[in-house]
């Protein structure tokens, strides 16, 4: 029921914006989104988009530091392996799993943006951090989890758009979908026990289409192979030899291809 309810809420919001507007979302900063009379984004006049390079650093799990080309820092879903005391200018968290809200691990007094509220219904985000713009949408956890409610997390920084689906339970609903056409960098859960299976993974990869896929939310070499190995005949892999990985509009691929990040972790190896 509370699944429906967010569903609904997600379709009958969007089909109160103008079209344009609906299918722009993933470029927060250049639209207006309205609920109540009240403006949800908070515009960022007389500011260019800068065309730096961008950073994306994974801490393992769901968890990784967006830094913007003016060093603006994220932090998304914070869990265990972050070093303590990271400084960032705000922390996004998808859901409630202690895995996903360690946000005292990050310093810096950070702005704390929680995708859902302490009853488990989402809770809309639209706004700014200095240049990076923050929107999220409702959306399930998977069928283990019950009706317990997930927030997929968008960020528009200048010339890039990624998005953080956090614990998605469920193939995108037309409306998410559409609110997702102009990701260019998906994190995206493949443990495939808790979330999505590989199958309904690649089917959520086809909605987007995004140029990058980033996997996320596994902690064993194994999990990650078993994906490679699904993925690797529709989509090309590729290994970075790297906990960081540095984002510019030129780089990205024409069609998607899987990124594949070191896991922090000493443990984890390619050999």
């Amino acid at each position: 029921m509370r699944r429906r309810n967010a569903l609904a809420f997600l379709a009958g919001w969007l089909l109160l914006l103008p079209r344009r507007v609906a299918e722009a979302v993933c470029n927060p900063s250049m639209v207006r989104l309205l609920e109540g009379g009240r403006d949800l984004v908070q515009l960022r006049p007389g500011r260019s988009p800068r065309l730096a390079n961008y950073s994306i650093q994974w801490f393992g799990h769901s968890s990784f530091l967006i830094q913007s080309g003016s060093e603006t820092k994220v932090v998304t879903d914070p869990n265990f392996n972050v070093t303590p005391g990271i400084a960032a200018d705000a922390v996004t968290v998808s859901n409630d799993h202690f895995t996903h809200n360690n946000v005292g691990a990050v310093t810096g007094n950070p702005v704390i943006l929680r995708g859902i509220t302490l009853r488990q219904t989402w809770n809309p985000i639209r706004t700014s951090v200095k240049d990076i713009t923050i929107v999220n949408i409702p959306s399930q956890r998977g069928p283990a989890w019950g009706e317990v409610a997930n927030s997929i997390f968008i960020y528009e920084m200048g010339s890039l758009c990624l998005a953080h689906l956090g614990n998605l339970g469920h193939l995108l609903t037309p409306e998410q979908e559409k609110v997702l056409q102009k990701v260019d960098v998906l994190m995206t859960p493949i443990d495939a026990m808790t979330n999505l299976g590989f199958e309904d993974l690649l089917k959520v990869i086809g909605q987007v289409r995004p140029p990058i896929v980033i996997p996320m939310h596994y902690d064993a070499p194994r999990q990650v192979e078993l994906f490679a190995n699904f993925v690797g005949a529709r989509h090309p892999i590729r290994r970075i030899k790297d906990t960081q990985l540095v984002l510019s509009r030129p780089m990205l691929p024409a069609a998607t291809e899987i990124f594949i990040m070191t896991h922090p972790r000493p443990l984890f190896s390619w050999e």
